[in-house]
C-alpha cells in the first residue's frame, strides 16, 4: 500500500498505470490500486477512465473488512479520505472547483480525526491539495491560509511552501513571496522535479 501511495505523492502517473493489479484477496491493496489509477487518469484529463476507476475503488472499499487497519487507524477512515481526494481530483480536472473544494474540506476534517502514527497512515496532506485547488480557482487569500495551516502540521513541506509562495505572488505580496521562495528553494534543493500549481 505504502509504495503505491508514494507514487501518487510524487505524481508518477505513468508508473502507477503500469502497476499490476493486486491479487483479488488483497482488498486494501486493490482499493488503493484503483484509487491511484483514478488519480493518474484525473491528472491526465482522462475523465471517463478516472470515473471508472473511482467506481471500482468504491466497490473495492466495500470489500475491505470492517476490522481492517492501516497502522493505528481503521482502513475505512483512510479509504474515506482517499474517496474524497479522488472525487475532488476528478472534479478539479473538470474545473468544477466548487465541488472539489467542498470534498477536500471534508477530507481535511477526516484527516484531522486520524490517530497519530509514524509513519503517517495517509501520505497525501489534504490541505496541500485544498490549497492548490483554491489557488487554481482564483481564491489566493484562502489558499494562503490553507498552506500556512498545512505548514504548521508539516514543517518545511516543499509543496505547501511552493503553494504559499504562489498564493502570495497572486495577491501582490512580493516581499513575503520572496521570503517564502527562499524557504522553498532550500526545502526543494534535492528534488528532481519542478513544481506547478497543477501539481498540488
Amino acid at each position: 500500500v505504502t509504495p503505491t501511495l508514494m507514487l501518487v505523492r510524487f505524481r508518477k502517473w505513468d508508473e502507477i498505470l503500469k502497476l499490476p493489479q493486486p491479487d483479488a484477496g488483497l482488498q486494501r491493496m486493490t482499493a488503493v490500486w484503483h484509487f491511484a489509477r483514478g488519480m493518474a487518469y484525473a491528472a491526465k484529463g482522462q475523465k471517463a477512465q478516472a470515473d471508472e476507476e473511482r467506481r471500482l475503488f468504491q466497490a473495492s472499499m466495500k470489500l475491505v473488512p470492517a476490522e481492517a487497519q492501516f497502522g493505528l487507524n481503521s482502513a475505512s477512515s483512510i479509504l474515506s479520505i482517499a474517496d474524497n481526494t479522488l472525487s475532488a481530483g476528478i472534479a478539479a480536472s473538470s474545473r468544477d472547483y466548487r465541488t472539489a473544494i467542498e470534498l477536500l474540506r471534508k477530507g481535511v476534517e477526516l484527516e484531522e480525526a486520524l490517530a497519530y502514527d509514524e509513519p503517517p497512515a495517509w501520505f497525501l496532506p489534504v490541505r496541500e491539495s485544498l490549497g492548490g485547488v483554491l489557488l487554481r480557482s482564483g481564491d489566493s487569500a484562502a489558499a494562503e491560509k490553507v498552506f500556512r495551516a498545512d505548514l504548521e502540521k508539516n514543517l518545511r513541506n516543499g509543496r505547501s511552501l511552493y503553494g504559499l509562495m504562489e498564493s502570495l505572488k497572486a495577491q501582490g505580496k512580493k516581499e513575503a513571496a520572496r521570503s517564502v521562495q527562499r524557504e522553498f528553494e532550500a526545502a526543494w534543493k534535492s528534488a528532481d522535479t519542478q513544481l506547478r500549481v497543477e501539481d498540488l
